[in-house]
């Protein structure tokens, strides 16, 4: 049986009513569930229906009423969102919910969290730099932090945490206005996107790595693009001789222990733990056309590994594109990478750039079926027109009506189908 559900922001609930979007998510959008970001990093945000903003801008934080003494530190304990208006807004949410027959889930985002340098556990790169918007999935205190995170969240009557970024970051993304202003290639970029703490050294060390060595490599590869000129032949070859996908390996080993010791805090309190996957949205997030691999081949650039990952819990993958066919090629990608028995599911825009359609959506709803995907995510209430959650709700229409007139619908066999 799949499951549906939709995104929501904390100004969408605080802006709107959490009675106005319940029964938009309800009656507009058909959706039977709602997941509202209840611990997320800063944005700027277009928001086409919202009665106090069009434009929003910050809201990191959380928009829950944290139990302060459950956190490691002072330093590291998260901060309420100014979009929740000093209101509990999960506990409102979960305290109507069930008139509107729809179930409540958990939107968090764990390390990418926009908080401040000065504090344990941030992302140092291959250069001792900070990256203060992330925290570091090696960190024994950003760990610590996470687990008490979701022990928080999961005080409430929730179904499920879908757990965004418990893991590292690429370089591109997510801090700011980036400016660059020399060509990376590839290996540069990744490579400055790395944590070289101590914590991750120590990894690092675990599996057999010349750390220092492969800083020495690193840098050298770097600092060509930094004087703008291609890196010398070699370069990156050095780099991975340096031990660089045996570091990938001790980071990947870090976030799958991680996802492990979130996914029990969530099942002591009786609640799911899902893992939602950027890797793929992270190929189309601009414009809805992703090209080259699928993201399934570059997991292990952001700390994960599908098929540890997929032994813990379920994992959705956010397979954002506006052609149905590479919806199904993500998919089947990544269930190759977690292996048969991972339960999948996907994230979908039923907007711009990706959809501009019910039948466009319908065909993707149809993969998800044929894929047999446990559950289905629409992203994201507050940035979708209205319209696009009439989309949903005829999408799915039309996608059942079709599985109702097939002779025997039934699972396609992934081997089969890749």
């Amino acid at each position: 049986m799949t499951e549906f559900s939709i995104f929501c922001g904390p100004l969408d609930l605080a802006g709107e009513g959490v009675g106005t979007v319940l029964r938009n998510v309800r009656e507009r959008a058909g959706v039977e569930r709602i997941a509202p970001a209840v611990a997320y990093h800063a944005a700027r945000d277009l928001l086409p229906h919202n009665p106090l903003r069009v434009v929003a801008d910050g809201g990191a934080g959380v928009s829950f009423r944290p139990e302060w003494d459950r956190y490691p530190s002072p330093a590291l304990r998260p901060v309420e969102s100014e979009f929740a208006m000093g209101r509990d807004l999960l506990g409102e949410l979960c305290g109507a919910a069930r008139s509107y027959a729809v179930g409540v889930d958990a939107w968090v985002v764990y390390l990418h969290d926009d908080g401040r340098a000065a504090r344990p556990g941030v992302v140092r790169n291959l250069y001792g730099d900070a990256y203060p918007h992330v925290l570091c999935p090696a960190s024994p205190e950003a760990r610590a932090y996470a687990v008490a995170l979701t022990e928080d969240v999961c005080r409430y009557p929730i179904g499920t945490v879908l757990a965004e970024a418990p893991h590292w970051l690429p370089f591109e993304h997510g801090h700011g206005h980036e400016r660059r202003s020399v060509p990376l290639d590839p290996a540069a970029a990744l490579l400055l996107g790395l944590c070289f703490c101590r914590h991750c050294r120590h990894a690092g060390d675990e599996h057999g790595v010349d750390v220092p060595d492969l800083i020495a490599a690193g840098r050298a590869h770097v600092q060509d693009c930094l004087m703008g000129d291609p890196p010398a032949p070699g370069s990156a070859g050095r780099v991975w001789r340096a031990g660089l996908r045996e570091y990938l390996a001790a980071r990947c080993e870090r976030v799958t222990t991680l996802v492990a010791d979130l996914a029990a805090a969530a099942a002591r309190a009786g609640a799911g733990f899902r893992l939602l996957d950027l890797s793929a949205g992270l190929l189309g997030w601009a414009d809805g056309r992703p090209e080259g691999p699928p993201g399934a081949a570059a997991t292990g650039e952001l700390g994960i590994d599908p098929a540890g990952a997929g032994r813990t819990c379920p994992v959705t993958v956010t397979a954002y594109a506006r052609d149905p066919e590479r919806v199904r090629d993500e998919i089947v990608a990544y269930r190759a990478q977690a292996g048969p028995g991972a339960r999948l599911g996907v994230a979908l825009r039923p907007m711009s750039p990706d959809c501009d359609s019910a039948e466009n959506l319908a065909r993707k709803l149809a993969i998800a079926s044929d894929l047999c995907l446990d559950r289905v995510d629409f992203y994201h209430y507050g940035l979708s027109p209205l319209a696009a959650l009439d989309r949903i709700r005829q999408a799915r229409a039309i996608a059942a009506h079709r599985t109702h007139i097939e002779e025997e619908p039934g699972c396609t066999d992934v081997e089969a189908s890749s």
